[in-house]
């Protein structure tokens, strides 16, 4: 229980694995879904489909049964019809009495043969116009010679009004039992009723002598039933007969002939009454519909849709069985997988956690071959390279510092030095020594920016430290040191490292000129965009090409004289890492040299405002 609400905390539900596995499943559940729904769909409409083709088929069969059955009770109407004896009872009431009983027993033979022959014809009756009847059954012969003695039913139904207008053509009807065609005087059993029989009914007329007969035969309703209902699962659904007028004729349940029958509205669409088959599905219930050719009549099933979708719940019920093990399937799987995948980027992701928290230089030790892999290996490089470029920073602080300190400790201890030479300049102003005066005073205004805080200057004020100091190496070389400047006033007011030319100069006065009786220095300072080219020369002796490259190495590496406790300045090499240490790499002094020509000295720094 612990382990799954851990699984609900902020934390894991942030978590990249998480993510991945409810994406995953969501897009699984949203497929998978999808998927079942065309499915199941498909699958119903298909076994719909199947249904209807198989039920489309049986009822073709039907047809052709039922077709069958009409063409041979057509067969044995026509047989009793050409019979002279039933020709001659049209004229019944002409013939002498004699002649009658003949033919009525000769009528009443052929009947009798008839239901013999043919054991799905339950009664054969004759009616005429004149209101002579007569009528065979398996059990009895019964003869009505005037209706007028009885009101017969026969006389006021449909069958006796339609057949006038038949032309003598096969006519059937449903709907009919045995008591609309009785012509016996009494019943069977007096005292007790007796159930009706229904029938399916076939009449046809005839004439002779201006009068006319009706043959009626009456089918046995289960025989007519099993025709086309034989292999039917009555308890299942319903397949029946419906007459022109939509009334049940036959029906396995007798309770249900007269009733109205369930048809397909558009069977009596007059666009698609030409269409046999029909199909619609209403109340629960696929109802099918089938045009009878031979009599006219709709047969129709009636099935419920439970039926068709029996299969489909069973399958419904397997898909969701499958999609309850897919899905957890897929979610222990996934979760297992994309865990595992995602194990390295968590181990980075701690890593990185810890580096945050001040831990530097950590590297994860992983030998992957895909994107992880790149990832992980360009992190270590970056954890190694802002490592190093720390202690870089740091071994260049220290560097400063170390410079810095140098840079002021090489120098006289400017107040003690600075006191002393206050002292030294009275005492020539009071002895009249104005060349000592001046040359301490010069020395004292070359002291005096040592007093002064920081680590910039403006270039004005570095140039006229630079002037003091010519002032006095000149006292030394008897003026032969002369300063040129070319330096445009936009320029004076820029920031700029102290003391940072005198060194070079110094370089150019004791190394270019230190054979000759004197020269010339030349300060040059050119702007450009966002920086300013300086240039420090001199027409001094000039180096051979072995001592300029050993002077540019000493640049790079320094050199052992540079360092001795004989050296006067801080040196090109100290000066250079100024530079750098200051504005970067990519700056410094480039040498040149040219030997009985001069030397120059080249370096670049980017323009630093007043603050």
């Amino acid at each position: 229980m612990t382990r799954m609400m851990r699984l609900f905390n902020r934390a894991n539900r942030n978590s990249l694995a998480n993510q991945l596995v409810v994406s995953f499943l969501i897009i699984f559940l949203f497929i998978f879904t999808i998927s079942s729904l065309i499915a199941y769909y498909g699958i119903l409409n298909v076994l719909k489909k199947n249904a209807i083709d198989t039920n489309q088929q049986q009822f073709k069969q039907n047809d052709y049964n039922l077709s069958v059955f009409v063409n041979e009770v057509d067969q044995v109407s026509r047989q009793l019809f050409l019979e002279a004896e039933l020709q001659n009872l049209i004229n019944f009431k002409s013939m002498s009495e004699m002649d009658s009983v003949v033919q009525v027993s000769a009528a009443f033979q052929f009947f009798s043969e008839a239901l013999s022959d043919n054991s799905f014809i339950d009664s054969i009756s004759y009616f005429g116009d004149n209101g002579f009847m007569i009528r065979t059954t398996a059990q009895r012969n019964d003869i009505l010679f005037d209706s007028t003695s009885k009101v017969n039913a026969f006389y006021q139904n449909q069958i006796y009004g339609k057949m006038k207008s038949a032309a003598q053509k096969l006519v059937w009807f449903g709907g009919f039992t045995d008591q609309d065609f009785n012509i016996a005087d009494t019943n069977a059993i007096p005292g007790k009723e007796t159930a009706s029989t229904n029938y399916i009914t076939a009449a046809r007329s005839f004439y002779s002598n201006n009068h006319a007969a009706t043959l009626v035969l009456n089918m046995d309703m289960k025989y007519f039933n099993d025709i086309y209902n034989h292999a039917n699962d009555i308890d299942n659904n319903e397949m029946y007969l419906v007459d022109e007028t939509g009334r049940v004729v036959s029906h396995g349940n007798v309770e249900k002939i007269g009733q109205a029958g369930a048809v397909p509205e558009k069977v009596y669409q007059p666009a698609l009454t030409s269409d046999k088959f029909a199909s619609e599905e209403s109340n629960g219930k696929q109802i099918m519909s089938y045009r009878i050719s031979a009599l006219n009549w709709i047969l129709v099933n009636e099935i419920p849709v439970s039926l068709f979708i029996s299969d489909i719940l069973t399958l419904r019920l397997i898909v969701v069985t499958m999609f309850i093990f897919s899905l957890a399937s897929a979610a222990i799987l996934s979760r297992y997988w994309i865990r595992r995948i995602t194990q390295p980027l968590n181990s980075l992701t701690t890593v990185v956690r810890r580096m945050g928290q001040g831990n530097l230089g950590l590297t994860l030790e992983l030998d992957l071959k895909n994107e992880l892999g790149i990832l992980i290996a360009q992190f270590n490089k970056m954890s190694r390279n802002i490592q190093e470029l720390i202690e870089q920073k740091e071994s260049i602080q220290e560097e400063k510092r170390t410079i810095e300190i140098g840079a002021l400790q090489s120098q006289i201890n400017p107040h003690f030095f600075y006191n002393t030479l206050n002292t030294i300049k009275w005492m020539a102003i009071m002895v009249k020594a104005d060349n000592i005066v001046e040359s301490i005073t010069t020395l004292g205004d070359y002291l005096q920016p040592m007093f002064k805080q920081g680590m910039l200057c403006t270039i004005r004020e570095e140039i006229d430290y630079i002037e003091n100091y010519i002032k006095i190496m000149n006292y030394r070389m008897a003026g032969g040191v002369k300063l040129q400047k070319h330096i445009s006033p936009q320029v004076m007011d820029y920031q700029f490292l102290r003391f940072l030319l005198q060194p070079l100069v110094e370089n150019a006065i004791t190394h270019g000129l230190k054979n000759r009786n004197g020269g010339t220095v030349t300060i040059t300072a050119t702007e450009y965009k966002n920086e300013i080219a300086w240039t420090i020369s001199d027409n001094g002796e000039g180096m051979s090409e072995t001592k300029l490259q050993e002077e540019r190495e000493s640049l790079i590496h320094g050199s052992s004289s540079e360092h001795s406790t004989e050296k006067k300045g801080i040196g090109l090499f100290n000066t250079n890492r100024r530079i750098q240490l200051h504005f970067g790499d990519r700056y410094g002094i480039v040498i040149h040299s040219e030997q009985q020509v001069g030397t120059e000295l080249k370096f670049t720094i980017p323009k630093v405002q007043q603050t």
